[in-house]
């Protein structure tokens, strides 16, 4: 991993987009969840339209199955477009990936609860747990609590009420 800030430079016309958190889970580490910044140029206008797509709170996100390889398959098979092309591939793909299409690996995530996720997120926005939840808590070779906390939260938290950090903060905090 590189950890190096980058500058991505406006283009007239173009949209810069950011893969969240539960895509990198989701694509089994394909597409990566770039930590960010804005820095802003007084001189210049700038136009952000955050848009956030998340799935309930009580869903549990796991790879999908064309990310991860089966017992035994060497990988997946090249995507091919409407005229037998390959598809391309897209920029931020992990390197674990070959870049002449879409291959499989083998499963490098837990499943991620959504609900316990973001609770983590926003309590870390609102107060110090000593957390800053990240999807590698939940790679499989990650030795993290994580995996038993999201169990016990789930059995205790209900969702139709506001979020209150103090009442779930025996769990949530490490």
């Amino acid at each position: 991993d590189n950890e190096k800030w980058v500058t991505v430079h406006p283009v007239k016309g173009a949209l810069t987009i950011n893969t969240g958190d539960m895509a990198m889970i989701c694509s089994n580490g394909r597409y990566r969840a770039p930590l960010h910044r804005v820095l802003t140029d007084a001189t210049r206008k700038r136009y952000s339209a955050p848009f956030f797509y998340n799935p309930g709170y009580r869903e549990s996100i796991s790879p999908f199955a064309c990310c991860v390889r089966s017992d035994g398959d060497r990988g997946m098979r090249e995507s091919r477009g409407e005229d037998d092309d390959r598809v391309g591939d897209v920029g931020g793909v992990d390197d674990d990936h070959e870049s002449n299409g879409d291959v499989q690996s083998a499963v490098k995530y837990n499943p991620c609860l959504w609900g316990y996720f973001r609770a983590l997120r926003f309590a870390g926005d609102l107060t110090d747990l000593g957390v800053e939840i990240q999807t590698s808590h939940f790679k499989v070779d990650a030795e993290s609590s994580h995996i038993e906390k999201q169990r016990r939260f789930m059995e205790v938290v209900d969702f139709r009420e506001p979020f209150n950090v103090e009442k779930y903060r025996h769990i949530l905090q490490e």
